[in-house]
């Protein structure tokens, strides 16, 4: 019995001890697995900052904007616009001076080429290039060129057109605001045509067409006036002079030399008639010269009168 009791109790030691060292190791492997997974937390999380980071650096170097380039064709009548962008272009919007802005739509090209005819004289290109993600510039030129298409006020207050050209032009054509355009016939290398001008203020578009049929065309506001009238009678005794003068739009002013005697008369509130009444000298002449001028600076044509009393 002494025997059993003694080979026993190792035994039951051996046992209580490997019991009593499991939960130390669970322990150690519970950690050293944390810190395994904080190492590889914190270098995912650099890993991907890293990666927005080089991200947001790689697209903000991409960042371009497009290209204007401005030169003239070869006989200097027109600008070719070209724009070229490393990315789609999604319009072109241009304009002269202060006018009306034309727009060219990309239609998914990162290259555009147009051609704008140049107005005569000088004139300001505002032009302005947009991509399809927004970014865009602006430029301002100015380009001139000869006049080639001239419109002045004739002396019998007529448009007078007038046009010179190294091709033969076949023919012209104008139209007043948005009336029916009407032509006539050139066949000649230069223009010296008369129009009428309706009353008031008007914008006139004239177009040349010569024999290549290449154009030319020339826009402008007119006003249309007419010169004043003027009227000069005697009274049935022959004492004075009876001068009426008449104009559609209004007076401004009245010059008259009378025997050598210069007069200005100034004619208020927007008249548009004046009478007048001039005394006839005794053995004299009576020699008058008159111009009646209107609010638009249209003189009349002189008249020039004597009368013996």
């Amino acid at each position: 019995m002494n025997q059993i009791l003694a080979t026993s109790n190792p035994t039951s030691k051996k046992s209580k001890m490997k019991r009593n060292s499991g939960p130390a190791d669970i322990k150690t492997v519970v950690k050293v697995f944390a810190v395994a997974m904080l190492v590889f937390g914190v270098f995912m999380i650099g890993t991907g900052s890293y990666a927005i980071y080089k991200d947001n650096e790689a697209n903000h170097s991409e960042i371009t904007k497009p290209v204007i380039t401005e030169s003239l064709n070869e006989d200097s009548t027109a600008v070719v616009l070209t724009v070229t962008h490393d990315k789609t272009i999604d319009r072109i919007e241009y304009s002269w001076n202060d006018g009306e802005v034309q727009t060219i739509t990309g239609n998914g090209r990162r290259y555009i080429e147009q051609e704008i005819e140049i107005p005569g004289g000088t004139n300001k290109l505002n032009v302005r290039a947009i991509d399809t993600l927004g970014q865009e510039i602006s430029t301002q030129r100015e380009f001139t060129v000869k006049e080639i298409i001239n419109l002045t006020i004739s002396e019998n207050q007529k448009l007078k057109i007038t046009a010179e050209s190294e091709t033969e032009i076949a023919y012209m054509t104008y139209r007043w605001d948005e009336e029916e355009e009407q032509k006539i016939d050139i066949n000649s290398t230069t223009v010296d045509q008369e129009i009428d001008i309706p009353m008031g203020k008007h914008n006139i578009t004239v177009i040349l067409v010569d024999v290549n049929n290449e154009t030319t065309t020339k826009e402008q506001t007119v006003m249309g006036t007419t010169k004043p009238t003027i009227n000069i009678e005697t009274d049935d005794a022959g004492e004075y002079y009876l001068i009426t003068i008449t104009d559609e739009t209004a007076l401004e002013r009245v010059e008259l030399n009378i025997r050598g005697e210069e007069k200005t008369i100034t004619v208020e509130g927007g008249k548009t008639e004046l009478k007048y009444k001039l005394q006839l000298n005794e053995g004299d002449e009576n020699r008058l010269e008159i111009t009646a001028y209107n609010v638009d600076g249209i003189a009349s044509d002189t008249r020039r009168v004597s009368a013996q009393k």
